[in-house]
């Protein structure tokens, strides 16, 4: 039996020159898979005699390109933290030094310490209402023959006005009543009672006109009132002088 391990003999001619062996193969280093945008993508072993460069410098590209890209993306998110944060210590700045409105306490008014003012009663004395002026007493003025005959002439002309006549009671009964009454008048006292010629009609109070009858003598201040016309007792009608007997007095 043939030992497995005794080398054979060469069937080639001896003349040649001997093959040297292939160097043994060495194991290739592990590739750590690199990230794709499609994936993690693992690296093959590089087979034995292949030209492994351009396979090795087109796995650091990518590998480059995607570290660069993480660097990116991290700088970016650091920068917007940062950016945030910023305009967080800004508003927090402001809201920190902003008007007293927030810090300042409410002032309140201190209470005044002056006493209250109270006003005096006055010491004036009231005044006193002078009551209106009584009016005057109507001046009675004393009459001519012609004045007297003008007034009589037209009683209406004189309406108001105040004379001071003398006459003789000629009627004063029922008929006449007890504040009216008819007289001859004249415009002074005459001598005889028959010289009293004027026929007047005369009205006043009942009391002042109480003791007066007929044919007395009297003084008279008078107001003239108007012409008045009345009946006679013949059944004719007649106008004359109607005064008002302000006072009276028998003669």
């Amino acid at each position: 039996m043939t030992d497995p391990t005794t080398p054979r003999p060469s069937e080639e001619p001896t003349d040649q020159p001997a093959r040297e062996p292939y160097p043994p193969p060495q194991d290739s280093p592990a590739v750590a898979a690199v990230p794709t945008p499609e994936g993690t993508v693992p690296q093959a072993d590089t087979a034995l005699g292949a030209p492994a460069a351009p396979r090795r410098s087109h796995v650091r590209t990518w590998a480059v390109g995607g570290l660069a890209l993480v660097i990116a993306l991290a700088a970016g998110v650091v920068i917007g933290a940062t950016a945030g944060d910023g305009n967080d210590s800004a508003a927090r700045l402001n809201s920190s030094t902003s008007p007293a409105a927030s810090s300042a306490a409410p002032t309140t008014a201190a209470p005044s310490s002056a006493a209250p003012t109270t006003t005096a009663p006055t010491s004036a004395a009231p005044t006193k209402t002078t009551p209106p002026p009584k009016p005057k007493p109507p001046s009675y003025k004393t009459l001519s023959e012609r004045q007297w005959k003008l007034i009589a002439k037209n009683p209406d002309a004189y309406v108001g006005r105040t004379y001071v006549v003398f006459g003789r009671v000629t009627q004063f009964d029922a008929a006449t009543g007890v504040d009216t009454f008819r007289a001859n008048v004249a415009h002074r006292r005459m001598a005889d009672e028959y010289d009293y010629e004027t026929n007047t009609l005369l009205t006043g109070s009942a009391a002042d006109l109480d003791d007066l009858v007929e044919d007395d003598i009297f003084r008279a201040n008078v107001t003239v009132l108007s012409a008045f016309s009345y009946d006679t007792q013949i059944g004719g009608e007649t106008t004359v002088p109607l005064l008002q007997v302000d006072s009276i007095k028998v003669l």
